[in-house]
């Protein structure tokens, strides 16, 4: 039922008609278009409220900024200083960023609605800590950046497949020093990245359901899962590569669809492929997958029965002189351990030991050419 009054409806024309139509869908109750959205944030800055509009900011100094709603199409700025910024709403749309120095910077989930929801460190040895990090192809990224500086990020799960040229999706990434990253499960095409230096990376699991992956960058890195736990890669599609340098995982792959590489040190029981049907043994805690545990060499196969002198019952010796020749070594017993396992032919050959070294009773065995 249309909410606009008779008496308007016959009398507005034009752009009064166009200004009728509008209010008319507000008490509608009909939401206006997402990108006509106004900035949106309930913030304080060291105690004071921050005015309304798309910028909160800082000080050159230490800053306390606390936003306790949701913030929508706003960028949060710490400026300057060591500052502590908590955002106990949504990110929606909108950049959260320390600025220069050490900061602390607590947020809820990421919501890239519209464009992209980030959490930057900037400059400086920086804490993150991030609910969840959930992107959308390129123009909807859920993005974590440590930036420059020894940072230590902390997120819940990471999600999110990325556009053309890797932009966008669910991302978290160290950037510049040694970073520390710790994340809930990386899956759905979600990825982490550690970039320079020795970084030490922390996942609780990695493509458990769709595919993510884990790419350390230069330095000296370890993976694993929480506290130095094996991180389980798969069921489904998991890819760690711990790049340059000399690295440390402690993985276990679950699937033959995963891909893990670059990793010199093997943590113990560490698993880097299972073939169908055919679990790898255990790693020992040295290297690598360059030295797969080699099959050991099958003892040499027992020379097979050489048809040579066969005793064929009723037939007498081919060579009735051997015997005497083959008196080194008591070659007389060979052809009874060459007929091992032959029970039938033993009647045939028990004369033949009897008579090893005896040559002049050879003749003893005519009887049995009949």
């Amino acid at each position: 039922m249309s909410v606009t009054p008779p008496s308007l409806r016959r009398t507005a024309r034009g752009p009064a008609a166009l200004a009728v139509l509008i209010a008319a869908a507000s008490l509608a109750g009909t939401p206006a278009h997402a990108a006509a959205r106004v900035p949106m944030h309930q913030c304080w800055v060291n105690g004071v409220a921050a005015p309304p509009g798309d910028q909160v900011m800082g000080t050159s100094g230490d800053d306390n900024i606390l936003c306790d709603s949701d913030l929508v199409n706003v960028t949060v700025s710490g400026l300057a200083g060591n500052d502590y910024i908590e955002v106990k709403g949504l990110v929606i749309d909108s950049l959260v960023q320390g600025g220069e120095g050490d900061d602390v910077i607590r947020t809820k989930h990421l919501v890239p609605q519209d464009s992209f929801s980030m959490v930057r460190g900037n400059k400086g040895n920086d804490v993150i800590k991030v609910a969840t990090v959930h992107g959308r192809g390129a123009e909807h990224g859920a993005t974590v950046r440590g930036d420059d500086g020894d940072d230590t990020i902390t997120t819940g799960s990471v999600e999110g497949a990325p556009g053309e040229f890797s932009r966008g999706g669910g991302l978290v990434d160290g950037n510049d020093g040694v970073d520390h990253i710790i994340t809930g499960v990386v899956d759905f095409q979600g990825r982490v990245i550690g970039g320079s230096e020795n970084d030490k990376i922390e996942v609780e699991a990695l493509g458990p359901e769709s595919g993510g992956l884990i790419q350390a960058g230069p330095g000296d890195d370890t993976i694993s899962g929480h506290d130095g736990a094996l991180l389980t890669v798969g069921e489904h599609w998991g890819t760690v590569d711990a790049g340059v340098g000399t690295d440390t995982c402690a993985v276990q792959s679950v699937s033959t669809r995963t891909n893990i590489s670059s990793c010199e040190v093997l943590a113990k029981g560490s698993v880097v492929q299972k073939p169908a049907g055919k679990p790898q043994s255990p790693g020992t805690g040295t290297a690598t997958p360059a030295n797969p545990a080699k099959p050991a060499n099958p003892a040499t196969p027992a020379e097979p029965a050489k048809p040579a002198n066969p005793a064929v019952p009723g037939v007498a010796p081919a060579a009735p002189e051997q015997p005497a020749a083959q008196p080194a070594g008591k070659p007389a017993q060979q052809p009874a351990q060459q007929s091992a396992g032959k029970p039938a032919h033993q009647p045939a050959q028990q004369p033949a030991q009897q008579s090893a070294g005896k040559p002049a009773q050879q003749p003893v065995v005519r009887p049995f050419v009949g």
